[in-house]
């Protein structure tokens, strides 16, 4: 467009010049004629013309074509670019109450395998797969007829030993009587104290048979020993079970379910965070009389809609992992939770104090570390590494890294880069994150 003015203009002039030449040729003429002077003569006044406007017309043409040729040269180059435009804003501050996630998983309170006291056959199972039983509930019943036989004889072994006990001391007491008219000698009452003696161990031997053969007649009918969930019977009617203590068979299991653990590790650093705040104060021992509320949410699950409390905190971090047992109870009256479950739980390691937030899309990662774009006052965009915390309603906690008045890129990030000069438009971070 400014090439074509040029050249109109250009053209424009040496039409004027030519105008010119052409009026004044013509002028001198009709003078000449005038004054009578002949055709040779009037040729000298067109040359002197031309010999005039020639350098003229020359130098038009060449700054024509230098002025063609520098608007040719500046329409190959393009102007830069506007600088970019972005939105910023200083991060919002609040009083939120900062929660740590865990991830770990429930466990049931009484976990208890059920197995065998005493030898025989399976005889009868007297639950259904994985129905609730109550503690004392017979489970399973072990053929009992060598077992009755035993306690049989038990009991007739007593009776035997308490009739030579009391036949012991009859013949005790007589010969005590003797003893006084000198009939029998003291080695006779000597020895018939020892056999009464002997007699009353027998007896408590033989009520000692007694009781274990009642045991066992007992341990026939295998019981819950806790109430809970049971699993599937291991072991069918008809198989023969071993009792014993290190090769007793396994018949089921038994869990409880409400209420129910739940264990999770947390972190050195986060320990530490837990002990220096009022929360903690007065020692670890205290936590289950300060019922610090912990919440948890199962897989898939968008909101943690459980409630619990933590009660227990390990003694000890492990080595190998550098981290510490902490474990929460949950109340489960509708049996939701089930043991073995992994859930994600969240509590107050510091309670309620003054945050800085802003959008989380407006956090990059350079590898291992985070940082956010912020905007000086000369709009010259700067890189700043950050410490981020846990996201709360949309916003992203930043502990360190971050001032209040710093003016951070919350809108487009991704077409700036530091020491890049950009175009600045002021925002608020709520109606930033509104779309998030």
């Amino acid at each position: 467009m400014l090439l074509q003015t040029i050249i109109s203009e250009y053209r424009n002039l040496l039409c004027e010049l030519s105008n010119a030449i052409t009026n004044q040729t013509e002028s001198d003429t009709s003078k000449r004629k005038t004054e009578g002077t002949g055709d040779s003569e009037n040729d000298q006044p067109k040359k002197s013309i031309i010999k005039l406007y020639t350098p003229m017309l020359l130098i038009l043409v060449i700054g024509l074509f230098g002025l063609i040729t520098a608007c040719s040269s500046s329409n190959s180059q393009p102007s830069a670019p506007p600088p970019p435009t972005v939105s910023v804003s200083a991060p919002t501050a609040k009083e939120i109450t900062q929660y740590d996630e865990f991830t770990g998983k429930f466990r049931a309170v009484e976990r208890v395998e059920v197995r065998t006291r005493v030898d025989g056959y399976l005889e009868e199972i007297r639950f259904t797969d994985g129905e609730l039983v109550e503690k004392g509930e017979v489970l399973f019943v072990i053929d009992q007829r060598p077992y009755r036989i035993a306690l049989e004889q038990a009991r007739a072994e007593l009776e035997s030993a308490k009739t030579r006990l009391e036949l012991s001391k009859k013949e005790l007491q007589r010969a005590q009587n003797l003893r006084s008219s000198g009939a029998v000698s003291q080695e006779l009452i000597d020895r018939r104290s020892q056999e009464f003696q002997s007699a009353q161990a027998e007896v408590s031997a033989a009520q000692a048979a007694v009781h274990s053969a009642e045991l066992n007649m007992e341990f026939t009918k295998v019981k819950a020993p806790v109430s809970g969930k049971i699993s599937r019977n291991f072991v069918s009617v008809g198989n023969l079970v071993s009792g014993g203590l290190s090769s007793s068979t396994l018949l089921t299991r038994i869990v409880s379910l409400d209420p129910i653990y739940f264990s999770f590790q947390m972190s050195e650093g986060q320990l530490i965070k837990y002990l220096q705040s009022d929360t903690a104060s007065g020692g670890v021992s205290t936590i289950q009389d300060k019922k610090i509320e912990v919440e948890a949410k199962l897989l898939g699950e968008e909101e943690f809609a459980y409630r619990g409390s933590l009660n227990f905190i390990d003694n000890e971090i492990d080595r190998s992992t550098g981290t510490m047992t902490v474990r929460a109870v949950f109340n489960n009256d509708k049996m939701l939770l089930t043991p073995g479950m992994f859930a994600k739980a969240k509590f107050s390691v510091t309670g309620r104090h003054r945050e800085l937030l802003i959008p989380d899309r407006a956090i990059g990662s350079d590898q291992a570390q985070r940082y956010v774009l912020t905007v000086g006052d000369s709009s010259k965009v700067s890189r700043k590494f950050v410490q981020t915390g846990t996201l709360h309603n949309d916003l992203r906690i930043i502990e360190d890294g971050l001032s209040s008045s710093d003016q951070v890129i919350i809108k487009g990030i991704g077409k700036v880069r530091p020491g890049q000069t950009v175009q600045v438009d002021q925002k608020e971070i709520a109606e930033a994150s509104g779309g998030q």
